[in-house]
Order: C-alpha cells, then sequence, then structure tokens
C-alpha cells in the first residue's frame, strides 16, 4: 500500500443547498445520525501527491492541522508541537464548528477519512481478512474512516456498504499502514559535545558478546561528561573559593552561621549542584533539545560515517588518558571516513569543497566546518541555517526503518532557519525520501511551508494552497493552485519565487516572458512524461530563466549578472536567429562591455534558435529568422490558435475551423516565422481581424501540448494519429534544445565553481562514485562523461585524446543515448572502465614508447 492518495477531514457545516447537494458527490460517511434526520455535513477534500506535496495557505488557514489529521488519521494519535505522543480527544475538535458543544455528552472527537490504492496481494489479503469484505471481492483501493479514535470502517469505491475492521485485527490491520517519520525542525547540530555524552549514548553489548562500556556509566570523571559551558562554571566556582581560601584554611568557626562559614557551604553546594544535576535549570524542553542534539552528533559520526562505537570508546579512553598521539590518529581516522560517507557536497551545493572535520579539545569533539577556500570555520562562526540543514540532513540519512516499511515524512514550516539556498538544497533531500533507489521503499513527503523557494517549479502539480473561511468555513482548498499563473500562491505567499527569484547562481538568459513561458512549460510536460531531467529537460530549481525584457537589453542583463560582483554567476543566452538577435550576439561575444576589458561570454554559451537545425530540428526549408515559436510543430500551432480563437478572441466557430493548416502551411512557404504565418491565418479568417498576441498564445500553446499528453499517456486510442505525431515533434525539438542548453550550463559551471580543464579525471570520478556508490542511471553517465568531455576540451594532447576515444567507446558498449532514464547494466564493469580512464594515458605512452 505505496501512497496516501488524498486526506479527508470533517468539515462541520452541514449542506442545505439543494442546488450543492446535487452537484456535490455525497459520500456515506458524512452522514450523522440526529433526532432531526440525517445531516450531511461534507469533509474537506485534500488530494495528496503520490510523492511530495507543499502545503501553502496564509496564517491559521490550517497548514499544520492537516499534518496532524494525517497522523491522526493513521494512527489515531499525534505529534504535538514539543514531539511528545498525544491521545485524540475532544479538545482537538474543530472550535468553528457548530457541533462543538460544551455539553460532555454531545461532544465528538475528530473523523478523518484517508484513501488508499497500489495495493499488493498480501495486503489486500490482510484488509479483507481484518474486515467484512467478502474474500473474492475484488478491489484496487479503499477508504479508510477512523471514527472516535480507534473504530475503523472500510468503505470500497462506490459502494455504500460499510467494512468494519474487527477489534480483535486492528492491531493486525494497522501494521500494513506506512510509518509515520517527523524531522524536527528545531533542533540543531551542536558546535561540541562532550566525548563521554557519546560513549553514555552506546547501547549495551547483547549477552555472549564481549562486554563494553555499561550503558549510562561511562569510564571517564563526572567532570568529563559536562558541556563547556557547564565546566567553565565550575571553574569559577573553584576560583571564587581559591580566592577566599581564608575560608577553607582557617580553623571552624564557634559561631556556625558565621558569614565565612555560609559563603564556603554556598560556594561548595554550587559545585556540588552542578556536578549532581548540571541540566537542573534548563527546563524539560530544553533538556530534551539538548539530547536530540547530542543524538544527532552521534547519528553523524556512528549511522551516517559507520564509525564503529569501539573506535568512540577508544577515543574516550584516550583522551581520559591524555594520550595525545594516539588521540589523533583516530581523530584522522574519523575525519576520513566522514568526508568518505557523508557526502555533504551532494546536497549542499553552494560549496563543492565543503567539509565537516571533527578534532578533540578538552574532553570534547568540536565540530569544524572547510569550505572551499580551504578554510576552517566553527560551527559558531558560521550561520543557524547551516547547523539546521545538517540537522535536517543527518535526520534524513540515519533513519533506518526496521521493518522496510514505506513511509510518510511530515515537516512542519522547514524553511524557518534556512537560507533560501538552503531551501532549494532541502528540495533534494525530500526528493531523495520520496525516490530513494537501491531498492528501498518509496515514501511520500508532506511538508507546510511559507517560503517561495521551497516550491518546486519543475512541479506545479504537487502544490496544495490552504485558505481560511470565515467563521464556521474554517480550512478551504483552492484548487487552482498550480494553474492561472500561480495566482493563489500570490496571497498565500506573498509573492512567487520567479519573482523574488530574478537572477540566480546558474541563469538562462532569454529575450522576453514569452520565451520564458513556453521553456518553463516545455520542461515542465518533458519532466513530466518521463524525459531525463539531468539531460532532456531544465531543471526550473538550479536554473532561473531571466527575460530581458527585449532582445536589445540581453547584453546589459547578462553585464548585471556577470561582472558586477566577485562571484560572477553562470549565464548562457538563447536568442532568435533574426537580424536583433545577431546584433545581440555580436555584442555579447566579441565587443567589451561596460567596465568588462573582455566580451562578455565566450561564443559557447551563446546559442541561437537557427542553430539548433545542426542538431536535429526540422525547420521550414525557406525560414530565414527562426524564432522560438518555429520550434512548435505546425499541427500544435493550429489547435493553439483555435483555442486563443475560442478564448481570448472570442471568434465565432465558423471563423475559428477557417484556422486550417494548409493556409498556416502556405505562408510558411514563403519563408517566414510560424508566429507570423499563424496570425496571419487568424486574421484571415474574421472579417474582424483579430489579432494574435504573444504571451497568450505561447502559453494556449502550453496548455494543448498538456491536453495531448494527458490524452496519450491514459487515453491514446482517442488521439488523432497527425496529434500523436505532432506530440512527438514537439518533444523532440525541445529535447534537443534542453540538451544543447544543458551542455552549455554545465560547462558555464564549471568555469564559474573554477573546475577547469587541468584538473584530474579523478577528481570528478571519485565525486560520481561517491554519488552512486552502488548503481546509477544513464543521464547520470551522460552528465558525468559530458562533464569530463568539457575539462578534456582543447586539450590535444595523445593522453587527453586517448580518455576521449575511451570516453566514446564507454558509451557505445553501454547504450548511454538510449532509455536515459533507466539503470545501467552490468554496473561493476561499468565502474571499472570508468576508473580505468585515469590510465589511458599511461597506455598510450607505453605503446608509444614499444612502437619506439
Amino acid at each position: 500500500m505505496d501512497h496516501l492518495r488524498q486526506y479527508l477531514g470533517g468539515d462541520d457545516k452541514p449542506a442545505k443547498s439543494s442546488k450543492s447537494k446535487k452537484e456535490i458527490k455525497k459520500e456515506p460517511w458524512e452522514f450523522i445520525e440526529t433526532e432531526n434526520g440525517d445531516l450531511w455535513f461534507p469533509f474537506i477534500k485534500i488530494p495528496i501527491d503520490p510523492q511530495i506535496t507543499a502545503v501553502v495557505g496564509a496564517n491559521e488557514s490550517g497548514k499544520s492541522h492537516l499534518l496532524t489529521a494525517i497522523e491522526s488519521a493513521i494512527n489515531g494519535k499525534y505529534t504535538s508541537h514539543d514531539y511528545q505522543e498525544r491521545q485524540l480527544s475532544e479538545r482537538d475538535f474543530c472550535r468553528y464548528s457548530d457541533r462543538f458543544l460544551i455539553t460532555g455528552d454531545a461532544s465528538r472527537i475528530p473523523d478523518f477519512v484517508t484513501e488508499w490504492s497500489e495495493l499488493s496481494d498480501d495486503e489486500r489479503d490482510v484488509i479483507t481478512e481484518c474486515s467484512e469484505i467478502p474474500k473474492e471481492k475484488k478491489f484496487e483501493r479503499f477508504y479508510l474512516f477512523r471514527k472516535n479514535v480507534d473504530q475503523l470502517i472500510i468503505y470500497l469505491p462506490n459502494v455504500e456498504e460499510p467494512h468494519t475492521v474487527k477489534n480483535d485485527y486492528i492491531e493486525k490491520f494497522q501494521e500494513i499502514l506506512p510509518n509515520i517519520r517527523i524531522l524536527k525542525n528545531d533542533v540543531a547540530l551542536p558546535d561540541s559535545v562532550p566525548i563521554q555524552k557519546l560513549v553514555e549514548i552506546i547501547p549495551e553489548e547483547p549477552k555472549g558478546k564481549p562486554k563494553g562500556k555499561p550503558k549510562g556509566k561511562p569510564k571517564g570523571t563526572r567532570y568529563e561528561y559536562l558541556s563547556a559551558s557547564q565546566r567553565r562554571k565550575i571553574r569559577s566556582l573553584l576560583d571564587e573559593l581559591l580566592e577566599n581560601d581564608s575560608t577553607l584554611t582557617s580553623p571552624p568557626s564557634p559561631e556556625i552561621n558565621s558569614p565565612n562559614y555560609e559563603k564556603k557551604n554556598k560556594l561548595i553546594d554550587s559545585v556540588l549542584k552542578q556536578l549532581k544535576d548540571p541540566y537542573e535549570d534548563l527546563g524539560e524542553d530544553n533538556k530534551k533539545k539538548q539530547d536530540d542534539s547530542v543524538q544527532l552528533a552521534y547519528d553523524m559520526i556512528c549511522t551516517i560515517a559507520k564509525i564503529s562505537t569501539n573506535v568512540i570508546l577508544e577515543l574516550a579512553d584516550a583522551m581520559a588518558e591524555d594520550d595525545i598521539g594516539y588521540t589523533q590518529a583516530l581523530i584522522d581516522k574519523i575525519n576520513r571516513q566522514l568526508a568518505a560517507n557523508l557526502n555533504f557536497p551532494k546536497y549542499w551545493l553552494q560549496d563543492n569543497k565543503f567539509q565537516i572535520v571533527i578534532s578533540a579539545k578538552d574532553h570534547d569533539l568540536e565540530f569544524s566546518i572547510i569550505d572551499r577556500t580551504e578554510t576552517k570555520y566553527s560551527f559558531e562562526e558560521r550561520s543557524s541555517g547551516l547547523k539546521y540543514f545538517l540537522s535536517y540532513f543527518i535526520q534524513h540519512r540515519a533513519y533506518q526503518p526496521s521493518d522496510n516499511k514505506p513511509t510518510i515524512l511530515l515537516m512542519d514550516e522547514p524553511d524557518t532557519y534556512l537560507s533560501n539556498q538552503a531551501q532549494q538544497d532541502l528540495l533534494r533531500i525530500f526528493e531523495e525520501v520520496a525516490n530513494p533507489g537501491d531498492d528501498k521503499p518509496n515514501s511520500q513527503v508532506l511538508y507546510v511551508t511559507h517560503s517561495p523557494f521551497l516550491i518546486d517549479k519543475n512541479h506545479s502539480e504537487r502544490i496544495r494552497v490552504l485558505n481560511k473561511g470565515t467563521g464556521y468555513e474554517g480550512t478551504q482548498v483552492v484548487k487552482s493552485a498550480a494553474r492561472n499563473r500561480y495566482e493563489p500562491l500570490r496571497s498565500s505567499l506573498g509573492a512567487f519565487v520567479a519573482e523574488t527569484v530574478y537572477i540566480g547562481q546558474c541563469n538562462l538568459m532569454v529575450e522576453g516572458p514569452v520565451d520564458q513561458v513556453i521553456l518553463a512549460g516545455a520542461a515542465t510536460l518533458l519532466l513530466k512524461y518521463g524525459a531525463s531531467q539531468k539531460v532532456e529537460t531544465l531543471n526550473l530549481n538550479e536554473i532561473t530563466i531571466v527575460p530581458a525584457g527585449g532582445t536589445g537589453n540581453v547584453p546589459y542583463m547578462t553585464y548585471l549578472a556577470c561582472s558586477r560582483d566577485e562571484e560572477k554567476a553562470a549565464v548562457i543566452v538563447l536568442l532568435d536567429s533574426d537580424s536583433d538577435g545577431n546584433k545581440a550576439v555580436s555584442e555579447l561575444t566579441e565587443k567589451k562591455y561596460g567596465l568588462q576589458e573582455t566580451q562578455l561570454l565566450n561564443k559557447n554559451y551563446v546559442i541561437q534558435i537557427g542553430d539548433l537545425k545542426n542538431f536535429g530540428v526540422k525547420f521550414p526549408a525557406k525560414l530565414k529568422d527562426a524564432q522560438i515559436e518555429d520550434l512548435i510543430p505546425l499541427r500544435i500551432s493550429v489547435l493553439a490558435a483555435q483555442k486563443y480563437g475560442r478564448a481570448i478572441s472570442r471568434m465565432n466557430e465558423r471563423d475559428i475551423q477557417d484556422i486550417k493548416e494548409n493556409d498556416i502551411k502556405a505562408e510558411l512557404d514563403k519563408g517566414i516565422t510560424m508566429f507570423k504565418a499563424v496570425n496571419s491565418c487568424v486574421e484571415s479568417a474574421s472579417k474582424d481581424k483579430p489579432h494574435l498576441s504573444k504571451l497568450p498564445f505561447a502559453k494556449t500553446v502550453i496548455e494543448v501540448v498538456k491536453e495531448l499528453q494527458k490524452k496519450n499517456k491514459y487515453d491514446s486510442k482517442k488521439v488523432a494519429p497527425e496529434d500523436i505525431k505532432a506530440l512527438e515533434q514537439f518533444n523532440s525539438n525541445f529535447k534537443i534544445l534542453f540538451k544543447e542548453l544543458n551542455d552549455r550550463i554545465c560547462q558555464a559551471e564549471i568555469e564559474r565553481t573554477k573546475e577547469k580543464a587541468s584538473e584530474k579525471v579523478k577528481h570528478l570520478e571519485e565525486s560520481f562514485f561517491n554519488n552512486h556508490p552502488n548503481g546509477a542511471n544513464k543521464e547520470d553517465a551522460v552528465v558525468f562523461l559530458s562533464k569530463l568531455r568539457l575539462l578534456l576540451k582543447g586539450d590535444t594532447r595523445f593522453d587527453a585524446e586517448a580518455i576521449k576515444n575511451k570516453i566514446e567507446s564507454i558509451e557505445r558498449d553501454y547504450e548511454l543515448d538510449k532509455n536515459l532514464t533507466e539503470r545501467i547494466e552490468k554496473y561493476q564493469e561499468f565502474t571499472i572502465e570508468i576508473k580505468g580512464l585515469k590510465f589511458q594515458g599511461k597506455n598510450k605512452s607505453e605503446e608509444i614508447a614499444e612502437e619506439d
């Protein structure tokens, strides 16, 4: 039972309108028996994406309650804001409801319904065994109604008859439901941790094995168990005692209550208190957070980096005995394993040289950071955002489900402490949770956010927008979140990411918003229907499409992005192949601009639409000034023009039918662009001569492609052959464009991060196998080998040529030009061949020596 499809939560307002009753489907669990007959209380229905769902909305719109409701619906209990498990009770009932009554006998506990699908045969057998559903009944999905905490009722689709889960089988039924997992958003990785606190966490050895340290009784002294700040406090108290040493050395005063006697006892009591219960003044919440932060450190070292607990015990002994040499040897070993197993730069793209290192100081392990400048920083010198991102990263990597069941990950406002870029990096963690690979069960992720930077621009279909109704209306679901230019998000977030991120680290500069709409729409649709994100489409979370506001503005916008900061952004440019585009190319690649002493861009970073003819795009034979609309097949252009005529120009149906392919083709044969040809035919089709506007036409094209792709996937028999052919041509044209753009983006990123062609193949090889130790998709290998080629570009030495030839051989042998989303077969042999690339030059030189 892989996916929680939908959550249905009680709406608590009776429907009175007969009109609404006819329009809305009434579910059997929505009726409540009363003295006055059955009242219908429609539930709030929130679709949950099979992989990742982002929930946004105004304050008090019910976003966080949705997380609680999902957990309650599955387990009958939930995790409170202080991460304590709580049982559902009357206090959890909606305050806005008319049924929130004061009298105890009429009060209610919230009801929940979840819809489940993708059942395995074993799960279906358990469901029928635990309920009253006949064994011969076949079903692919079901609704689970949780009533009064522990009463479970199953409904099958389009069947009103309920099937109660038998009381004796509730526990067994619960086992087929997924685990709930919550990432804590208020616990950060500590700056340092006493080594003895880590020793305390180590579990006792099972019977029959060599005995380890008894849990809770580390070898070190009580003083070593304390944190650095607590030890400083004790030293301060001891200093105060020594400064008043007369209170210690003078004979006892005959007056038992003398000031000296009281002062001495007070100081001694303070020292003993710090040693006995150093956390007394923290409070329960702060104690828990401190314990959680120590657990994070333990998980990072022992669970993720796979450091043996025996090594931690040895380290604790060495530090206690002040054995500096052995302590440092163990620390070096731990740091090597941390670097190899954490692989943090895979997720933290802000710095591909980022490392976490540990050092021993006094009785603590201190955590430090080495960045790409090879400078070492303490955690105290870095922002809190990094520590919290590390916390999320460690919680994710350290999670090990014992029963290998799917998991639903819930997280409330993870953006609280994170920078904009860190939030984008967090999306990669969510993606890995949902699609872990390596035979791990897929999980679902659902998170609540106020930040536009945690909206995945590649997947607008994952967004759910909640709105707060007035009075008893409570939470409402905005159903048009992914349409209408994200308008519902504007009121929920204040601004959308496209408006808050103008120039990013990697930018695709285009002439105007038409290019932006077509490129973003095509990229999203191709990704949704199976294209390789890394090769055949654009990752809109990593690439900012910047409309310059006209071809003439492109050089200036490029100058702003490339030349004004010490940390230059990566920029590539896409232009039409008209006279204005040619002029812009000249300004970008041949002339100095502003304070720039050289040309703005390398010619490799500028591509014109007409260049795509060399890579497989077929334009009309007489076309001269190719524009982005010329990538749109004729058939799709016709369908878009007809839809535009109905929806925007309000043309009558007879005039719309006069927008014909043959007429547009005749115009194309004159050598004009697709848009001009379509516009000419639209004007000729009606006496009103409606004018076609570029931006709404571009949006209409994307809508047409979206409709065709959806029909082709779910009901292909109803799609005309010419429409399928046009769709395939559209996909092919844009895959070619995106591949060329991605090649240039890769090259620009290498230059931005100062990875030069002189760097060794070994560096990229290590990075690739750190990211893909056990297997990889073909698309991952394509990106890796493309990067290798770019590093070797221009290098004509025989060793570089030998490596290039071997790369071509590997691409042929492993068919890396086909089915890019498939896994690489014979991955172990592939690994050996890749690791042999760095020896190709040596082999070649030996061959030459033998020939001589």
